[in-house]
């Protein structure tokens, strides 16, 4: 299992230059303490120009220590001061998820397309199942599964496929998405939730 903390970060216009520094920033402070940190851009879809700041651990012990010391962090303290003083976006999170199928590949992978479902509690097995059957389809896509546990919205479930660069991410559609088996799955995922919404974001 990993647990990702993570925050979206939506820039206010003429501003992102600040608000990119500013999340660097933090994701300096957060790799320091021990977290694994990514820096993306969503680049289509939900969230589409917002930034994110992913912090991934291996369980809950380790992220609240790493997001404990990140917090009391005088450069933290003084990041957040700027804010207040000047703001350079508006700040979503920070949620906490974790890994319920396969894991994060953010250094060979650093293309993610996330499909939230609104899925029963009771239907993640079986999700998870579907998860595994798509992840057999090929092994040049990285498959994981991600559930909320601190978010504003517990109904859903994320699955991720992660690509090695945006052009890759259009050929595995083609090899892989538009297959017949592919669509079977889609189907019987369908059966067990609803596909709410959709967003690919990048490593920048």
């Amino acid at each position: 299992m990993t647990v990702v903390i993570a925050a979206a970060v939506k820039p206010i216009i003429g501003k992102s230059k600040l608000a990119e520094e500013r999340v660097r920033k933090v994701a300096e402070i957060y790799d320091h303490h021990g977290g694994k940190v990514r820096v993306a851009r969503v680049i289509m879809g939900m969230y589409a120009g917002n930034m994110l700041l992913q912090t991934a651990t291996p369980d809950f012990t380790t992220a609240t220590s790493v997001m404990s010391a990140a917090m009391n962090d005088d450069a933290y303290h003084q990041v957040m001061q700027e804010r207040e003083e000047n703001p350079g976006a508006e700040m979503m999170g920070p949620f906490m998820f974790r890994t319920i199928y396969g894991d994060i590949a953010w250094d060979t992978h650093p293309v993610s397309q996330m499909r939230i479902y609104q899925i029963s509690r009771k239907n993640v097995p079986a999700a998870v199942s579907i998860l595994g059957e798509v992840d057999a389809l090929t092994e040049d896509i990285k498959v994981v599964g991600v559930a909320p546990v601190v978010s504003e919205d517990m109904t859903i479930i994320h699955a991720t496929y992660q690509f090695k660069s945006i052009s890759h991410w259009g050929e595995q559609i083609d090899k892989v998405g538009m297959s017949e088996e592919f669509q079977e799955l889609v189907n019987k995922a369908n059966d067990l939730g609803t596909l709410v919404s959709s967003g690919v974001y990048m490593t920048i």
